[in-house]
């Protein structure tokens, strides 16, 4: 798994994000930033956006991720559904991702609200 997270073509994947970067609204580029200057000062660290839907949040977070590949690091996008881990680019579900285990019972039901 760690081998693919670095085969990226680190020049599209650059030219990608500076493209992408300028139609951000202002609220993305301040998390962009914060996100890019922790990778930047060599400080390991999970990130959650969350907001409102339609807000933005998976281009925003396919974009940083673009930008750590470009610079040859590894980024791992985990969510709490599929269908979310499909709109990221390498997405997983965090229980796949992180191998965490659900525990499943004859009587266990998943609740929709």
């Amino acid at each position: 798994m760690l081998i693919s997270q670095l085969a990226y073509d680190h020049e599209n994947l650059q030219n990608r994000v500076d493209r992408n970067y300028q139609q951000f609204n202002y609220k993305q580029k301040a998390v962009y930033y914060v996100v890019i200057e922790f990778i930047n000062s060599g400080n390991s660290r999970m990130f959650f956006i969350h907001s409102a839907g339609g807000c933005g949040k998976t281009y925003l977070c396919n974009i940083i991720t673009a930008a750590v590949r470009a610079q040859g690091h590894i980024a791992f996008c985990a969510t709490s559904s599929r269908i979310a881990a499909l709109l990221l680019e390498g997405g997983r579900t965090a229980h796949s991702h992180f191998k965490i285990l659900i525990s499943v019972y004859e009587d266990s039901v998943a609740g929709i609200t």
